[in-house]
């Protein structure tokens, strides 16, 4: 009986921590795209709606090259 009781318990902290790191990247993720919209909005003087256009991603990568 201790056993099946050990199992849960290992288990159910193995969940807690995934759920744990899942909640982490997606607060990364929102933060990320805040900020995406902070900074292109405000700073670049846009549409903040445009920053996630493709078109925008695409100008971005040729003016690096």
């Amino acid at each position: 009986m201790s056993d099946k009781y050990i199992e849960d318990n290992v288990l159910l902290t193995v969940l807690k921590t995934l759920g744990k790191i899942i909640l982490f990247l997606l607060f990364i993720a929102l933060f990320f795209v805040l900020g995406l919209f902070i900074g292109y909005s405000i700073i670049g003087d846009g549409n903040y709606w445009e920053v996630l256009n493709q078109d925008t991603w695409q100008h971005i990568l040729d003016f690096i090259r």
